[in-house]
């Protein structure tokens, strides 16, 4: 099993969701900055689109949203963004190693 990996166009998917999915969360910029380890600055430029996230930020990201999935009532929430934004996909094959 390789490492996971992230490509560029994966990186965009997570970055056109990240509003999406923290306002399903009713969280502020601020409250997944502190999940995720940025500042609030970090996550205002990346939704704004002014600064593009590390492979290893998008993929805390991606890893935070797709663990909130298997909880309940919040859960089939955040499970159809996923699945609606096909970032469930991507998930999977960051966990098997596929590029």
């Amino acid at each position: 099993m390789g490492s996971p990996q992230l490509n560029e166009k994966d990186t965009e998917l997570i970055v056109q969701n990240l509003k999406l999915l923290r306002q399903t969360m009713k969280w502020t910029q601020d409250d997944l900055a502190k999940r995720v380890g940025v500042t609030r600055q970090t996550i205002t430029s990346i939704e704004n689109g002014k600064t593009i996230p590390s492979k290893t930020l998008a993929l805390a990201i991606l890893g935070l949203f797709t663990s909130l999935a298997f909880i309940p009532v919040v859960g089939i929430v955040i499970k159809a963004v996923l699945d609606s934004t096909n970032l469930n996909e991507l998930w999977k094959r960051v966990l098997k190693g596929e590029e």
